[in-house]
């Protein structure tokens, strides 16, 4: 059955500066938010990413109901970007005009094989090992291409296919191998096989947003050090993690546990700071009865 909210959840989501217009079996998010939504979204597409976002502007999402989190993370894969906050859907697909065919194959990106228009092998292949350090809209831009004139769905495809990429696993270095044994968050490093313990997950949880290599790097983990399966794998993994620790203390000398509680706190901040960012960005646009509901 799908979600109906109850008087008291409807009082209480009607307060948030975030939300449009609330009635028992709808919810409708302003334009403002459902862009950041998306652009926080596009990073790492799931309903796990979605569920992160809503929680850091304090939604609960257990009172929002599966069936909201599942319905927007379908109208961003099926139309990406939210255009004026109109509910046309006709109007989604006409807001930004897409490159033509032409123009992306002759910017050597994009190559034409029968009737469709792919990405070529060249730039397949770059992408694949800059991937996810480097996000597939930040690389275009690199080239000069607008990713939202490319189209979501090339740049949706693409991820896709190098999340799950055929070719033979790239083995991770001796070197590396010597380094990370015997690190308090790595379960199990060889040359094929890289664990890390769910203490990780537990404490990385929080910056989920981050890219992958910046998490490691909180704790002492270079993310170079290891092919992209490694690195993408960690990631899916951080991304479906449902606090299954037991709650047990990483085993660490007093040196080591300060120095990754420095750099957890760096973190911290630098997510403090994104998160005032995004309250200025959206400030101008509230009215005064939500910029005090904000404020309470």
């Amino acid at each position: 059955m799908a979600k109906r909210f109850t008087n008291e959840e409807i009082e209480l989501l009607s307060k948030s500066p975030y939300v449009k217009n609330i009635r028992q079996n709808r919810l409708t998010f302003t334009y403002k938010f459902r862009c950041i939504l998306y652009d926080e979204w596009i990073k790492q597409p799931s309903t796990s990413q979605i569920r992160s976002v809503l929680k850091s502007y304090g939604f609960d999402c257990s009172m929002l109901g599966k069936d909201v989190i599942k319905k927007i993370n379908g109208t961003f894969k099926r139309y990406g970007h939210p255009t004026n906050g109109k509910n046309k859907v006709s109007r989604k697909h006409d807001s930004i005009e897409k490159y033509d065919n032409e123009f992306l194959i002759d910017s050597g990106i994009f190559v034409k094989t029968g009737s469709i228009i792919r990405f070529s092998s060249e730039f397949t292949d770059k992408a694949y090992k800059e991937y996810p350090s480097v996000s597939i809209e930040a690389q275009l831009e690199s080239y000069g291409l607008d990713p939202e004139k490319v189209g979501y769905h090339r740049i949706y495809r693409l991820k896709q296919k190098l999340e799950n990429q055929g070719k033979p696993k790239e083995k991770i270095c001796a070197d590396a191998v010597d380094k990370y044994t015997g690190h308090p968050y790595v379960q199990r490093c060889t040359s094929n096989h890289f664990t890390l313990k769910k203490q990780f997950y537990d404490e990385s949880l929080m910056f989920i947003g981050y890219p992958v290599d910046e998490i490691l790097g909180i704790f002492e983990i270079d993310g170079s050090d290891f092919p992209i399966r490694v690195r993408n794998k960690i990631k899916k993994q951080l991304i479906s993690w449902n606090g299954d620790s037991d709650d047990i203390v990483v085993e660490c000398d007093q040196v080591f546990r300060c120095r990754i509680q420095h750099n957890r706190m760096r973190a911290l901040e630098k997510l403090s700071m994104m998160h005032f960012e995004r309250i200025r960005k959206i400030l101008p646009s509230l009215t005064p009865e939500q910029k005090k509901v904000g404020l309470v």
